[in-house]
Formats: structure tokens, sequence, C-alpha cells
């Protein structure tokens, strides 16, 4: 090869080689690049982790100079310490702790060791956990994470106390105590660890007599008093602090340090209160039965405290009560066993295995069964129970004492079959039979018949809500349908009212059982128009509701029409089914169901204002035609005697208004026999004393009936004396001479005078017996002055 191609060669190489470092160095330079790159985001990452973290997190070199701090850190050395780094700061760490963290420190860098520990400091507790970190050029640094555990500390301090409580409450329960004493003496002295205080006390309380009964003390409370004469009972007004637990029904805490007198403060025993305390009242059953009390803890007292204490006491205190009954009620039934066998209840005793021991006479009866029949029977043959809702099923008491040990009462709607087939419905209750050992020996069953009961109830229950003469619904059971109907889906809504007319009539003439009639009547015709689902109540005297769901008022109008035209048709004596309705209708929610009542109720008045005066003047003309058509010798002497007052009137040169009124007197005055039966309406027959009595009150019914009317109200005080007598013997109030009203006394003499004239036709009576001769005789019956004024127009009648 020749020198020029070889240096050509050698040169291309080189450049080639250069190219490729080039080429090597461009590509190298880009990857540290990029790893730089990588590096700090990666770091960047770490920084974010780390001072995101609630651990306080740091690092330190081999010389304790800090290398890292987190955000962490910063917050719990209180201060900001990046300037701090590669710096040590004694006095930084030392407001950290008390002790200094430094020695740690040291030590993890000398021992290459993790170590692990906790720190308080002012109230607070620190997890701290250091190890060593290996740096560059083999050199040890340490690196710590601090996390405060103050609020697990306290969550691990109060299971653990929520535990105790329950070893406690567990104890109290389920040892056995040889008295209510020592149990009481175990329970405060374990309340005592529990709160961590140095003397307590236990006072039963009774509220009636605002008294206290020391029942339990600590040794710490009654510092070298004579126990044998330490005081048992205090009264409520004598007693200091502890006493406001009863005064204000509620805890006592008090977490200041005091030292006041004894009189003052004084706890049981004398001693004064010193340091925190706590009283606590225990209530069963909204009765306070007890105020515990507990001092000298070093620790404030709080609401966790009161919380432990109640429940164990209620716990204790209930235990107490139960096993106390408990007692009674074994000592009690030893005693009286006897006495079920003869008591006015049925008794069943069955042993464990539910066989029938004893039934005693009643329970004999009840179940149709013999005691010589069910001994020794399962009890569930002779004593067959079940619900008297067919589809449901009734708790069996005397399993339920078996499994719980407990009385146990029958729940309601138990139904007893007997043998024969016989219903009752009981009430009963089951008990364990102990004997000495408190061992279960069998179950007594206690049951009475109460199907007299349940009637009595469902009838009361029926009357709450059901007006007792009509049957119908009651107001107060209206106006809770009318808010529970008040609903959407039930619009429209409408409403009737209705007030019957003349039911104070009926009253007043016939007597209230007419008038109650009356009521049923009108009643028997809203149940007949009506639908089922309408709400027809009776809402007062003699007004009715009836609230009709889904209903147009077009529907409810019709409806309205139906009930008057068909208790037209009806009524009681002479008076007329009749009565004023008005409706109305709630079409939209924003209108107000009790707005649309007092509409229906205006309507209905309205309505009945333009019905009164026909109601009245058609009611006035069937009494009078009645009266006619069944006694028409009555309408012709009424006929005679008004138009004899007439005349008399204007022989008497009366103003003409008198003597209108006392031509209406004269045709209404014995309007008031038409209470009376027939055969009464003869004056002139002989009545027992009985009928008499009866035939005298015609005049006080025909005060009562014009005065239900506004056109013959001014004749009712006439009609009601026309009897009354000059001398004072008539009746029905014995009025005499002037007393009388004058229309009256003219009535009276008409009256008399035509009723002596209609016999002398009948029975053709002589001379001696003219009715104008034993008119002009008749001495003290009659007005003087009109009798003569009468005589002497009947004598100048034209013959």
């Amino acid at each position: 090869m020749e020198p020029a191609a070889a240096d050509s060669l050698l040169i291309v190489g080189l450049v080639i080689a250069v190219v490729t470092l080039l080429l090597l160095f461009v590509q190298t330079k880009k990857k540290l690049t990029d790893n730089n790159a990588e590096t700090k985001s990666i770091k960047n990452i770490c920084d974010v982790f780390m001072n995101g973290h609630e651990t306080a997190i740091y690092l330190k070199d081999e010389d304790l100079n800090y290398v890292f701090l987190n955000k962490a850190a910063e917050s719990h050395f209180l201060k900001l310490v990046p300037e701090r780094i590669n710096q040590i700061d004694p006095s930084l760490e030392a407001e950290a702790f008390e002790s200094s963290i430094l020695v740690t420190d040291r030590q993890v860098i000398e021992t290459k060791k993790t170590i692990e520990y906790e720190e308080k400091h002012k109230n607070r507790i620190f997890k701290v956990k250091k190890f060593p970190v290996e740096l560059e050029n083999d050199r040890i640094g340490v690196g710590a994470f601090i996390r405060e555990i103050t609020d697990e500390e306290k969550l691990i301090k109060k299971q653990e106390r929520v535990l105790f409580r329950n070893k406690i409450l567990v104890n109290v329960l389920s040892k056995k105590f040889r008295n209510d004493q020592k149990q009481l003496d175990y329970v405060l002295h374990e309340v005592l660890k529990l709160t961590d205080s140095n003397s307590g006390f236990i006072c039963f309380y009774d509220e009636k007599k605002r008294q206290f009964t020391l029942k339990a003390w600590s040794k710490g409370l009654i510092k070298g008093a004579d126990m044998m004469r330490l005081k048992q009972s205090y009264q409520l007004e004598e007693v200091g602090l502890w006493g406001d637990a009863v005064r204000q029904r509620k805890p006592v805490i008090l977490n200041n340090q005091v030292d006041k007198l004894a009189s003052e403060c004084g706890l049981p025993g004398g001693s004064t209160i010193t340091g925190n305390f706590i009283a606590v009242p225990i209530f069963i059953d909204e009765k306070i039965t007890a105020v515990v009390g507990f001092a000298g803890k070093v620790d404030v007292y709080g609401d966790n405290d009161v919380y432990e204490i109640t429940v164990l006491m209620n716990g204790v205190l209930t235990n107490v009560e139960r096993r106390n009954i408990q007692n009674k009620l074994f000592a009690e039934r030893s005693k009286y066993f006897q006495t079920l066998i003869s008591i006015g209840d049925g008794v069943m005793v069955v042993d464990p295995q539910g066989k029938i021991e004893m039934l005693n006479k009643v329970a004999q009866q009840l179940t149709g069964w013999t005691n010589e029949e069910a001994k020794g029977r399962h009890y569930r043959e002779v004593f067959v129970l079940s619900h008297e809702d067919s589809r449901q099923e009734i708790a069996d008491p005397i399993v339920a004492a078996m499994a719980t040990d407990q009385t146990q009462e029958l729940k309601n709607h138990a139904v007893l079959t007997a043998k024969d087939g016989s219903v009752f419905h009981l009430e009963d209750s089951a008990a364990p039979i102990k004997n000495e050992k408190g061992e279960t020996v069998g179950i007594v069953l206690v049951f009475r018949d109460v199907s007299e009961k349940k009637e009595q109830r469902k009838e009361i229950e029926y009357l709450s809500f059901h007006d007792a003469l009509t049957g119908l619904y009651n107001r107060r059971f209206l106006e809770e349908e009318l808010l529970r109907l008040d609903t959407e889906r039930n619009l429209p809504i409408s409403i009737i009212m209705g007030d019957v007319n003349g039911l104070k009539l009926t009253n007043d003439i016939f007597g209230h059982a007419h008038g109650d009639v009356f009521l049923k009547k009108i009643a028997d015709v809203m149940r007949r128009v009506c639908r089922s689902d309408d709400i027809i109540a009776r809402w007062g005297g003699d007004e009715f509701v009836i609230l009709l769901p889904k209903t147009t008022i077009e529907q409810a109008k019709q409806i309205k029409k139906r009930i008057k035209t068909e208790f037209a048709q009806d009524g009681v004596k002479l008076i007329r089914g009749n009565i004023s309705l008005g409706c109305a209708a709630k079409t939209a929610m924003n209108q107000s169901i009790m707005e649309c009542l007092e509409f229906a109720e205006e309507r209905m008045y309205a309505i009945k204002v333009l019905e009164r005066d026909d109601f009245k003047s058609s009611t006035l003309d069937s009494i009078v035609t009645s009266l006619q058509s069944d006694c028409p010798q009555e309408e012709e002497h009424a006929q005679r005697v008004s138009q004899w007052c007439h005349d008399l009137g204007v022989s008497m040169e009366l103003p003409h208004v008198k003597i209108r009124r006392l031509k209406l007197a004269g045709y209404f005055h014995d309007i008031g026999k038409i209470v009376l039966h027939k055969d009464l309406r003869d004056e002139y027959n002989d009545y027992s004393e009985e009928e008499l009595t009866e035939i005298r009150k015609h005049p006080i019914m025909g005060y009562r009936i014009l005065n239900a009317f506004d056109d013959t109200m001014s004749l009712a005080d006439a009609v009601l004396h026309h009897h009354e007598r000059w001398d004072g013997s008539g009746y029905p109030k014995g009025l005499k001479g002037d007393e009388i009203p004058f229309i009256s006394r003219v009535v009276a003499v008409a009256s008399y005078y035509d009723r002596l004239t209609t016999a002398q036709e009948g029975e053709g009576l002589g001379a001696e017996q003219n009715p104008l001769n034993q008119l002009e005789q008749s001495e003290g019956h009659f007005d003087p002055e009109i009798k003569r004024e009468f005589v002497n127009m009947i004598k100048n009648l034209p013959s």
C-alpha cells in the first residue's frame, strides 16, 4: 500500500474514532442529565412524602449535626429549623423534652443498634424510635421517628377502665355474698380503685323522708372516729356539698383544691372534703335511691367517672333490690302456698317436666278438668292456650318462666279453651317455685277469667270514639280523622254539617226520651244514605258532621238532598223530621280542612235561618191538625171559646190588639192536650188521682208549645194560667186575684161556660142547671168583674 493511501485511512479512522467518542460523550452527558433530573424528581417526591407525614422525622450525622428535618419536626420542636441544618442545637432539643435526646442519639451511633422508648413531656406522651444510618465514607449517623401517642394511651386506659368496671359488675352480679352489706362494701372498694380515689361512701336515700342512710364507707373517709357512735342517718337539709347531688338531681364535681369546714361541706362521719370530690345520685325508676361520693383523686373527676359510677351502682342496687324481692317472694310463696288453693283465681302447679301437680277449684272450673283427671298430665293438654286472633301465636308463660327462672306475665289477647269448648279470656302470671337451696322445683301459674273485663274495656274503647246515644263517631274521633284523611290522595274532600230542627220542641213537649229517638232516627238515615268509607259523627247536641273523602261538591249535594228527603218522611209524634244541611269541599292541598268545615257550618246556619219559619209554621199547623183529627170536639170547643173571648172583648170595648190576643188565646188554650191520651181529654169523666195529675200538665205543655213559636210566644203565659182560680185554688202555680193574667181570666170564664153548655146539650139538663145560672153561682173561681161582664153579654144576646 502506498504511504499516502495509508495516511488517508489513518485519518479516516481517527475521524471515525473522534466522532464515535463525541457521540458517546453526547449520549453519556444526556444520560447523566436525565439521571440527575430523575434523581431530583425522586428527591422531591421523597420530600413531599416525608413532609406530609404526621410523624416527626430527622437525620443527624456522626457529629449530631442535623442533615434533614421534615415539617412535622418543625411543628414538634416549636420553631422553624431549615437554618439548623449541619448544626448542633441542644437548646432546640431541650425545648422538645425535659430530658435531652442527645444522649440517646449518641447511644445509637456508638452501639449501631436501634432503640425504642416512650417519653413524657407536659402531659403528652411520645413514641420515639431511633436507628443507625450509614452515610458517605463509612460514616454512621442517626435517624429518628417521633410520634405522639397521647390519645392512644388515653384510649387504652379508657378500655382498661371499662374492662375493670365490667369485671367488677360481673363479680357483683355473679358472686354469692353473705348479705347486701358485704356486696356494697365490695363494690365501694372496687370503685375506689376504678376512680383512683382514696375515700368514698354509699348512702341510700328516701325521697319521701328526705333522709340519707349511710350503708358503706371506706377507712379513709372516717379517720379516728368512734365507729360504734358513727351517725347512720342524715336529713337532706343538714348535709353539705354532697347533698347537692339530691337537691340539684345531678352529679356534683369539685376539682378545685379546697379545705372547707365540716359544718359546711362535711362528709358522712364528720370529716371535711379535701382535694377533688365527686358525688353522684343514683336513679331507679326516676327516683333517687342512693348517693355515692368519692374524694382524693389526684387527677380531676370528669364525665367518665360519673358514667362508670352510675353504671356500676345501678347494676348493684338493681341486683340488691331484685334479690330482696326474690327472697321476699320465696318466703311468701313458702308461707302462703296453701292459700293459693283457696283463692279466687285459678292456680295450677307443674313440675320441671311440665306435668301437673295441682289444680285448685277455680282452675278446675275454667279448664273443665278435675284435679284427679289433670294430675300427671302435661299442662298443655289441660291448659289449652291460644291467641284470640287465630292467625297469631301466644307466648307460653310457663315455658318462659322455666327458661328464664323468673316470673312471667301472660301477654294480652290470650284465650283459654276449656275441655267442653268454652272460651275464656285470661290474665295470668307464671313464677318459679324455689326450694330452700334456691333451686327451681316447679312453676306456679295463677290465672283469672277477664272476659267480662275485656268486654268492658272494649266498650270503653268504643265509647271513647263513639257517641253513646246514636252509635255514630264522636267529635273527638272526627277531629282526628280530619287530620288523618287530609291528604292529596283523598281529594276532593267534602264535608256536610247538619243541625236537626225541632229537637228542643220534641224534648219540651214529649220529653227527652222522644228527643233521643229523634236523634237516633236521623243517625239511621245518615247511615243508610252514606257510603261505608264515609265518616259520620255527632258533632254535639243536635249537630252532625259527615266527612266524605274522594267526593265532589256535586256528589255531596246529592247525598245532602237524599238525607233531607228521607228524614222528612220520618219523625217523632207530631214533629216531622227536618234537618238543615250545609256542605263544602276541599279541592286543593293549599286549602285548610278546618276552613272547609267552618264554611259548611256557615252554610248550614244560613239555610237554617231560611227554613226556620216554614218549619215552625208547619209544625204548629201539624199539632193543631192532629189535635183536631184525634178529637173533633176539642176543635169545636176551641172555636167557640175563641169566639166568646172575642165577643167579650168587644163588649168590654177593649183595644183591637187585645181583642185579637183574646181570640187567639181562646183558640189555643187547650193545645197542650195533644200530649194526653185520648181517654184523658174529657174534663167531666171520673179520673183517678194519678190521671188527674197527668191532665193538669196540659197548661204547661201548651205553654211550652206556644213559647217555641215566635207568632204564639205572647200567648204562652195566658195559656199557662187559664186554669188558675180567683181564690188561688187552681193550677199549675196556685195564683190568685190579679196575679192571674187578664187574658187567662177571660179564657177561664169562656171555657167554663162552653163546657157547661156542651154538657147541657148532651145530657138534657133542666133549667136549674142552666149554664148561665151555674156560672153566676160559682164563687171564688173567676174574676167577679169579668164574670159579670160575660153574664150580661150572654143575657143581651138576641134570643
